[in-house]
């Protein structure tokens, strides 16, 4: 029975709903993944296609400026001279022609030379990006007087390409957006069969873990479905197995153990002493344990109880009568529909954990009352407590404190699956060092038949 000392930790387990948080969170995970992946690459695309757009601005813009100059060079062998030189006049092209010294000849008003550039290259001119190319400026004789020099104004069509680049990057963004929603709702229809899987898998039964097929698909979802139910199936051939192996040692122990109990329970009247007294309480302790195993592996606890008009307060003292010194009241109507056999056992696990724990079999006692709606079964003992962990675990199969006193964990654990299959409830009242009282409490029997 549970009780102070030591214990292993509880298993962490995730809260009801949680399981659908944590698809829901996948499917946003998705959809971030999905639309980062897209965005770097419409932003790749954005760059890539700023910078062809910018390349084939450049060369047609560097073939507009070489063919104005080569223009320009025939107008020089014609004799011709001054802007009129050019097409496009004014702030959009600049033409130059500048002396070997470096002195702006003509237009005779530019005090500052453009850059000599073989190639067209685009340079900062005065605070303005301008594209800028020149070539030889030669005499009819051939003799070179200086070079001959043409800029155009590039703002226009640098601004083109900054707003062509903001518009790319805008809409990839946009592009990804909508990505994401469409992939939030993609991904919701395509995990939804994951997340009905979680919320069966949270709720799953250890005692008979099974699942409902969720979907037909042939995917991942569908194979991690697949494989839960293998899974599953072989756990429970895992349980069976061992079910019936717990079943067939508690078989063979149970028939010794009656004998052994019985002769020392003789012994024990007969002759009297300390230590017959304890080889038999301890031999009793023995069988009741192999029965509450039995009771398990059996799987009877799952099957429908033979019910029957029983008075629990009888109950309680025969079973009483088994613990020299443990008193018991009673008060009320106290009659119930039950299995006797099973009541006897939930009187039975709390009467032995309470004189377990208690200073003496005179400390404990018990108290069954019933007002007709309901009967309470009440154990009380004296001994050393339950503190916060042990009163939240302390009806979990296999839960024990009692390290030095032995104990296997499933006494209290069959009280709790008796007293519901009875339609009724179990908690317990305990602080460190004040003792603990345990209340079992099942409809009575005049309103179950006014119920029925």
């Amino acid at each position: 029975m549970p009780r102070p000392g030591a214990s292993a930790a509880p298993l962490p387990r995730t809260p009801r709903g949680g399981r659908g948080r944590l698809s829901q969170v996948l499917r946003l995970r998705l959809s971030l993944l999905l639309a980062a992946a897209l965005l770097l690459a419409l932003l790749a695309f954005a760059g890539l296609a700023g910078a062809v757009f910018a390349q084939i601005q450049d060369r047609e813009l560097g073939q507009l400026l070489q063919r104005e100059l080569a223009r320009v060079q025939t107008l020089l062998a014609q004799q011709a001279v001054g802007e009129q030189f050019l097409d496009t006049p004014g702030e959009v092209m600049t033409l130059q022609f500048v002396t070997r010294s470096g002195r702006v000849a003509v237009p005779s008003g530019d005090p500052q030379p453009l850059p000599i550039e073989r190639q067209p290259t685009v340079v900062d001119v005065g605070g303005r990006p301008m594209m800028v190319a020149s070539t030889p400026w030669l005499a009819n004789s051939g003799a070179t007087l200086g070079t001959v020099r043409l800029g155009m104004d590039v703002s226009d069509a640098l601004a083109a390409r900054g707003t062509l680049r903001r518009s790319l990057v805008r809409s990839g963004v946009l592009i990804a957006l909508a990505a994401m929603l469409a992939g939030l709702l993609i991904l919701g229809r395509t995990l939804r069969p994951l997340g009905r899987l979680a919320e069966q898998a949270d709720r799953l039964d250890p005692g008979d873990p099974a699942l409902t097929p969720v979907t037909t698909r042939r995917d991942e979802v569908g194979r991690v479905q697949e494989a839960l139910q293998r899974a599953l199936a072989a756990i429970r051939e895992r349980q069976q197995a061992e079910r019936d192996a717990l079943a067939e040692v508690a078989h063979e122990l149970a028939a010794p153990l009656s004998v052994v109990a019985g002769r020392l329970d003789a012994l024990a009247e007969r002759e009297g002493g300390a230590e017959l007294e304890a080889a038999r309480d301890a031999a009793r302790e023995l069988l009741y344990t192999s029965q509450d195993l039995l009771t398990l592996a059996r799987g009877e606890l799952e099957r429908p109880l033979a019910m029957e008009a029983t008075d629990l307060a009888e109950v309680a003292r025969r079973v009483a009568g088994e613990y020299p010194g443990v008193s018991v009241t009673s008060a009320g109507e106290t009659r119930v529909l039950g299995s006797p056999l099973r009541l006897a056992q939930v009187a039975r696990n709390l009467v032995r954990n309470a004189v377990q724990a208690a200073t003496g079999a005179a400390a404990v006692t018990v108290r069954v009352e019933g007002d007709g709606r309901a009967v309470r079964l009440s154990v009380r003992d004296d001994g050393p407590g339950l503190d916060e962990e042990a009163r939240e675990r302390v009806f979990d199969r296999y839960y024990t404190r009692r390290s030095a006193a032995g104990g296997s964990g499933i006494g209290l654990s069959v009280v709790r699956a008796i007293v519901e299959a009875h339609g009724g409830g179990v908690a317990v009242q305990s602080a460190s060092g004040i003792g603990s009282v345990f209340t079992v409490t099942v409809p009575g029997l005049s309103s179950q038949i006014e119920d029925g």
